[in-house]
């Protein structure tokens, strides 16, 4: 049986999922916690993981090597870039760095070394969540995910990244895909659209729905989990 690893950004999004857990065994594991147990017949470990690509690392790293996790999912709410609009559910197809610069030896904007410029995720899978999305009634968008490790307020602060049909900015799913890939595991990220970038009330957006979108994710996380074989 696949063993889930679910990383989380925002606790009532992990509430949510740790209330739904059965037989829960808790471990720390370099000040993080993690909780082992089954969800709707899932074998899963949820982990809370701390803002940030190298929080993210860490929880990724500890779930496969630790854990023996063979499926990453991370959920959590993302800013959007038009035509993305607040609520829509993303899930990406790839993911990359809006903060990472190695240009001067050649390479891509936001590739880093050795590594492929984009994290692509596993196209069966792919295949698999839309097919449970569209089965369940449930909108989405499938799109590319940026992460850097700033909240970003100004569609300036991007002016290197292609946001051409419209891209979600968040500050963890390309480190986990980066540390999923590097170890051979397939990965799934999913984004919920708090606010709009650039957008006069985008702070405000961002903390009037903060807690309804993490709240979603978790709801749409349990979906998927009852209906992936």
């Amino acid at each position: 049986m696949v063993k889930i690893g679910i990383i989380c950004a925002m606790k009532p999004e992990m509430d949510i999922l740790l209330n739904a857990t059965r037989e829960t065994k808790k471990v720390k594991l370099l000040g993080v916690t993690f909780y082992e147990g089954e969800i709707m017949n899932q074998r899963v470990v949820l982990s809370l993981c701390g803002v940030g690509k190298v929080n993210a690392a860490i929880a990724t790293t500890l779930l496969i090597s630790s854990f023996s996790c063979t499926l990453i999912l991370n959920s959590g709410i993302a800013g959007g870039i038009s035509p993305l609009k607040k609520r829509d559910s993303v899930i990406a197809s790839s993911l990359m760095y809006h903060d990472f610069d190695a240009t001067i030896f050649g390479y891509e904007y936001g590739q880093v070394p050795s590594m492929p410029k984009e994290f692509m995720v596993n196209p069966d899978l792919l295949v698999l969540v839309k097919s449970i999305f569209n089965r369940l009634k449930l909108p989405y968008v499938c799109k590319k995910v940026y992460s850097g490790d700033q909240f970003v307020s100004s569609i300036d602060k991007l002016d290197k990244v292609n946001l051409e049909g419209g891209v979600a900015i968040e500050m963890e799913g390309a480190a986990i895909a980066h540390t999923a890939i590097r170890a051979g595991v397939d990965f799934l990220v999913l984004r919920y659209i708090s606010d709009i970038i650039g957008e006069e009330n985008q702070e405000e957006d961002y903390l009037k729905f903060e807690r309804e979108m993490s709240e979603r994710s978790a709801e749409v996380t349990l979906k998927l989990l009852e209906n992936m074989e």
